[in-house]
């Protein structure tokens, strides 16, 4: 290792601690309102990109390619405004469904087939493709974009379908697809040998976080109004990646949580810089790894929660056992030897060897009904 040199710290001794606190007294006290509900109005626009991507971790489906879902609904939505001519709301609808194709397509190339690491480097390598492709298209806009989308958007378009969202994941999570899910994302064997089908529910969380992101990316069209195909890249999937990671899979809003950490801190601590940004996030998934690995809100095993699996953990604690086994003298034993009475079958157990007992039955005592050894009537 190269010994620290005599330049370094004298860089290092001459940093202006006062010249620091000074810009950020002027970072924090420059801010205004319509500055702070803009962040905000941007942060809900990515929590609904964020959202669906959790719901494809919350099935197990790891995917690095979340950003070309969004490129493509965002071009999907500037081809519709800008080309067609059509209105706003037809380019919404316009690109969820191609987010949903978008989704499908994944969900037939890679999602089918793979899982965990290598569904994730499938899911990157389709995205670095479709970036590719809108590189060379001259339809598109190439390498200088796409121009002319109407600044559309406004911040009830946005704080709307976000409600519509966070409420559709909510019911998700608590219907019977969602506990399908859970039990694809701890053991998709197991939860095949159950019963449930692995492969039609992959594609609903597809479909489904396809069609989230895909009006995400309509919206986000029409709020920038120029799209460039180097900005769907791995680094817009690391940041939408970051959200259910740091806040865990146990409910959506740690993906929430998780969210306003990642896009709230950079902007804390003055990193515009995208390297140091990159740094940033860096430092916050090194310090997940080593203090919460599953993050804020980890997920736990499939099992019934809810109201309805409290409703029925009490009826469980409440409900009657079974009376327990009772020794007995036998029905047809007048000798008075003991026996053993099995409540609720209407069987006695006459002793009749250090071993084995008999049928108390009076229908097989006639029979010669043993049950020697446990092994039942013979």
């Amino acid at each position: 290792m190269d010994p620290i040199s005599a330049d370094f710290l004298a860089r290092f001794g001459d940093i202006d601690l006062q010249k620091i606190w000074r810009d950020l007294y002027l970072h924090y006290t420059g801010v205004t309102w319509a500055f702070l509900f803009d962040l905000l109005t941007d942060y809900s626009l990515y929590l609904i990109s964020a959202l669906g991507l959790y719901v494809l971790f919350f099935a197990g489906q790891v995917s690095l390619g979340h950003a070309g879902i969004v490129g493509v609904s965002a071009y999907i939505a500037g081809i519709v405004s800008v080309k067609l001519g059509l209105s706003f709301y037809v380019a919404l609808l316009a690109a969820g469904l191609a987010g949903m194709l978008t989704g499908f397509v994944f969900w037939y190339l890679v999602g089918l087939r793979l899982t965990l690491f290598y569904l994730a480097i499938g899911t990157f390598a389709i995205t670095e493709a479709l970036q590719t492709l809108a590189l060379n298209s001259d339809y598109l806009g190439a390498a200088l974009g796409f121009h002319g989308i109407p600044l559309a958007t406004k911040w009830y378009h946005v704080f709307i379908i976000l409600g519509l969202v966070m409420f559709a994941v909510w019911r998700l999570e608590q219907s019977r697809f969602g506990l399908a899910m859970r039990a694809i994302r701890d053991n998709p064997t197991v939860a095949g040998a159950m019963g449930i089908n692995v492969a039609r529910t992959k594609l609903l969380a597809w479909l489904f976080a396809g069609f989230c992101t895909g009006l995400a990316g309509c919206l986000h069209a029409h709020r920038v109004t120029i799209l460039t195909p180097p900005e769907f890249s791995i680094l817009m999937s690391i940041n939408f990646v970051l959200a259910p990671l740091l806040g865990g899979l146990r409910t959506f809003w740690g993906t929430i949580i998780g969210g306003a950490i990642v896009w709230w801190l950079p902007w804390i601590t003055t990193t515009d810089d995208p390297r140091w940004r990159l740094a940033l996030y860096g430092v916050i998934l090194v310090a997940l790894m080593v203090f919460r690995p599953q993050g804020i809100f980890p997920a736990t095993p499939t099992r019934t929660t809810g109201f309805r699996g409290d409703q029925a953990a009490r009826a469980r604690s409440v409900a009657p056992r079974p009376a327990a086994w009772s020794i007995s003298r036998s029905r047809e034993g007048g000798g008075g030897r003991p026996g053993i009475t099995a409540p609720g079958t209407g069987f006695a157990f006459e002793r009749r060897t250090i071993f084995g007992y008999a049928c108390g039955d009076p229908n097989h005592a006639a029979a010669g009904c043993r049950a020697n050894g446990g092994g039942g009537c013979s």
